[in-house]
């Protein structure tokens, strides 16, 4: 969200100066006045249009900043058939969640199904490996499961630090007398 506020400050800037340079030039009134309303009218256009994309889920073959990650936790997922599969994800490192359209496959809508309905059963967390590419344009896979299991804590008594090995030791216990008390 930090980021849209940065672009929409940037283009306001941008439209600001194309209308204060139409004011200060030698045009007629005329020009003058309608340039100033064409700016003010692209200034809200961009403030009504961001809004609009944000209530928006994005194609997930269009992520440019995250395109890298090697894996998402997938926090839902659900589809329309024949249209797209939706998929609410959260990437590491980011507060808030992202909503992303997929094109339409009844193997991946299954597997989404099939992962979600094994992360609950566990209780476990649903990962998608290579989330952000086009698996129309591209030969690999979407790898969907779920996390390991964690192993369970240890019980009992807390087990002692191993000592080192001490031969001399060992011979006493035996009934042997080392050679240096013999004599």
């Amino acid at each position: 969200m930090d980021v849209l506020n940065v672009i929409y400050f940037i283009l306001t800037a941008f439209a600001a100066i194309l209308v204060s340079i139409t004011i200060w030039s030698r045009r007629p009134y005329r020009w003058r006045i309608s340039a100033f309303f064409i700016g003010a009218a692209l200034i809200i256009l961009f403030y009504s249009s961001i809004l609009e994309l944000l209530s928006r889920p994005k194609p997930a073959h269009m992520e440019l900043f995250h395109k890298n990650i090697p894996e998402v936790i997938l926090l839902h997922a659900s589809w329309e058939e024949e249209k797209a599969i939706y998929i609410l994800v959260e990437i590491p490192g980011i507060e808030e969640p992202r909503l992303y359209v997929l094109p339409w496959s009844r193997d991946e809508a299954e597997k989404f199904e099939q992962a979600m309905e094994e992360g609950e059963e566990t209780n476990e967390k649903v990962r998608i490996g290579n989330p952000f590419f086009n698996a129309d344009e591209e030969d690999r896979e979407r790898l969907i499961y779920t996390t390991p299991t964690k192993p369970l804590p240890t019980k009992g008594r807390e087990q002692l630090p191993v000592t080192e090995f001490d031969p001399e030791a060992e011979k006493e216990s035996y009934g042997e007398v080392p050679e240096e008390e013999s004599e």
